[in-house]
């Protein structure tokens, strides 16, 4: 039998509601936020494109909010290290995170994560997509995608590639695994520590997003772009051929999204999300968006955590298929 209670003791329990939630400040949608610096954690060191989309970004809400946002460079453990510090945080969104791909690969790849994807953490937004491309040092012997997937097979295991996600590794493990070769995968921290590898010869390619600063180096004749990932040109690299004209139907491509420590309530959760991307919309920031070689998207929290489940369905056969893991 379902429990009844009286219909006064109903209508005084309605009467005090708005007096203890008022009492309380337990109301997201009026609360005053954020009411002490926030701090934005980039799960990669100063220098790559994460973090200068995160510098830009804190800097107008900074100006918003009227209280500093901090960028919190926390790089490591397959950036899970830097979200680690965001699944542990009080829920009252004055600790948010940026993520790439790796959020959602980390937990395919491995059973020693420190927090649980879907259980600490909640989606607040996708921010931006963009494309990735390879870079090689000058001296490589392949010039397109065609003489690189030559060489791979032509010297197993030789050729080796840097990566500072754990997605980008997964993307060449897809990669090896439909154009039949075996490329090695080296581990950094954050994409400035690659690129100055790269740049001095002593790592062969590098896996990153198309992003300006790193094209410049091709255009200064230090580096060359071997070939765009995903399905569409990038307008910041002309002329450079897609890899799939040499492996069809590869395509992959990035994208950064913005989380908060699951249990933050859903209200506060729509007003972060709705101020980055009024931050988002700004003209400066908008140009800026677009001379890194991104796009912006400013999806909504709800279409951010389907994307999340979307993209562990989508990596999970590729994983197995490959056996690729991080244990």
């Amino acid at each position: 039998m379902i429990p009844t209670i009286s219909r006064r003791a109903a209508l005084v329990a309605a009467a005090l509601l708005p007096l203890a939630a008022s009492a309380q400040g337990t109301d997201p949608a009026t609360a005053p936020f954020p009411t002490h610096a926030v701090r934005l954690v980039v799960p990669f060191p100063p220098g790559g494109a994460t973090d200068a989309l995160a510098r830009q970004i804190a800097e107008k809400l900074t100006l918003l909010w009227k209280q500093p946002v901090l960028v919190d460079n926390r790089p490591g453990g397959n950036t899970m290290i830097g979200t680690e510090a965001v699944a542990r945080a009080p829920a009252d969104g004055h600790t948010l995170g940026i993520v790439t791909g790796s959020h959602v690969i980390n937990p395919l790849l491995t059973a020693k994560m420190p927090y649980d994807t879907l259980r600490d953490l909640t989606g607040v937004m996708l921010l931006t997509g963009f494309q990735m491309a390879l870079y090689a040092h000058p001296s490589f012997p392949a010039n397109n995608p065609a003489e690189l997937i030559a060489l791979a097979k032509k010297e197993p295991g030789r050729v080796a590639y840097g990566s500072a996600t754990t997605q980008s590794y997964l993307g060449m493990e897809r990669l090896n695994a439909m154009a039949g070769t075996k490329m090695q995968y080296v581990p950094y921290k954050g994409s400035a520590q690659a690129l100055t590898d790269v740049l001095g010869g002593h790592t062969q390619l590098m896996i990153d997003p198309v992003l300006q600063s790193t094209v410049d180096h091709a255009k200064n004749g230090k580096l060359k772009v071997i070939a765009v990932l995903g399905s569409q040109p990038s307008p910041l690299t002309p002329g450079v051929p897609l890899m799939s004209t040499a492996v069809p139907g590869y395509d992959y491509s990035g994208a950064f999204g913005l989380v908060a420590r699951a249990g933050t309530p859903p209200a506060l959760i729509r007003r972060i999300r709705d101020d980055f991307a009024a931050v988002l919309r700004q003209p400066e920031v908008a140009a800026r968006v677009r001379e890194i070689g991104q796009e912006t998207i400013a999806s909504t929290p709800e279409e951010y955590n389907a994307y999340i489940l979307a993209e562990m369905k989508k990596w999970e056969p590729i994983i197995k298929a490959t056996g690729a893991r991080l244990d």
